[in-house]
């Protein structure tokens, strides 16, 4: 018997949402991305929709209730499905630095195969989505470790066949209003709408959350770079509100959006799990 040793991950958070003219069916969960370097294959994972992890703070330190959590103590517990996954080398190992930052603060995560796996059948079996005449719709930061083979947007696309590109960095659909309308009417006659978006983090292989062993690298490096960039600014602004730099519109829209709540996130038990765009 033989696993992978697996160096990063990359934790995204993600929504699914699919339509038929209404909105009919939503799938919210935590996604991990494993990342292995050289030709050492790149995998995804996704949680349950009941995990709903947040950063942790100290009691009474004054931090606003969104930013509160009790610990998950998933991080403690192995299960038959982690020493599977692990064997097949879609999970780190229990009792790892990786293992144990990913389950306290990701709990539940499942491989992206088989979040796109119990999403189509709840689509197919449920409401009649057909991949023929479903259009998929993605809105991922465009980091090159969120589109190998293994991951859960290429996944989608290899089974849906065509694909609406919406995320610019950070995860955001930058593309607007103009953009979906363009989307929602690109759809076969009859057809359905699938949209997955959502923003990333790295987890180290020493359990560091927002560090990242990129293909050819040496070294760790951030991930998500945009996001942790923009918090980091926010903290170093004061609180002011960012100014719009027309040069750099995207990070300048995600630095808007980090600075009401820099402060609070510097006050969680580790700010690069709880910084969450999209909440």
């Amino acid at each position: 018997m033989t696993t992978l040793r697996q160096d990063s991950w990359v934790v995204l958070r993600q929504w699914l949402l699919a339509v038929r003219l209404v909105p009919l069916w939503w799938q919210v969960g935590w996604d991990n991305l494993c990342s292995c370097p050289g030709d050492r294959p790149q995998l995804l994972a996704s949680a349950t929709p009941v995990a709903q992890p947040a950063p942790r703070v100290a009691a009474g330190d004054g931090a606003d209730e969104a930013f509160r959590c009790q610990p998950a103590g998933r991080e403690v517990e192995e299960t038959a499905q982690d020493r599977v996954f692990h064997w097949l080398g879609k999970s780190p190992e229990y009792g790892s630095p990786c293992f144990t930052a990913m389950q306290r603060h990701f709990p539940n995560a499942l491989p992206s195969k088989v979040v796109h796996n119990r999403s189509r059948a709840v689509l197919e079996m449920q409401y009649g989505f057909r991949p023929e005449t479903t259009l998929l719709g993605s809105s991922f930061c465009p980091d090159e470790i969120n589109n190998e083979d293994r991951d859960l947007p290429t996944v989608m696309r290899q089974y849906y066949g065509d694909i609406f590109p919406m995320g610019g960095i950070g995860g955001a659909p930058y593309v607007g209003e103009t953009g979906f309308a363009a989307f929602s009417s690109h759809v076969a006659d009859n057809g359905d709408i699938i949209v997955v978006f959502g923003p990333h983090v790295g987890i180290s292989v020493e359990g560091e959350v927002g560090k990242y062993l990129r293909q050819g690298q040496s070294g760790n490096s951030s991930a998500c770079g945009a996001v942790i960039g923009a918090y980091n600014a926010c903290l170093c602004g004061g609180g002011g509100n960012p100014e719009m730099d027309e040069a750099d519109m995207q990070m300048s829209e995600i630095k808007q959006e980090f600075a009401a709540h820099a402060e609070k996130l510097s006050k969680a038990e580790d700010p690069m799990a709880a910084c969450r765009p999209g909440i």
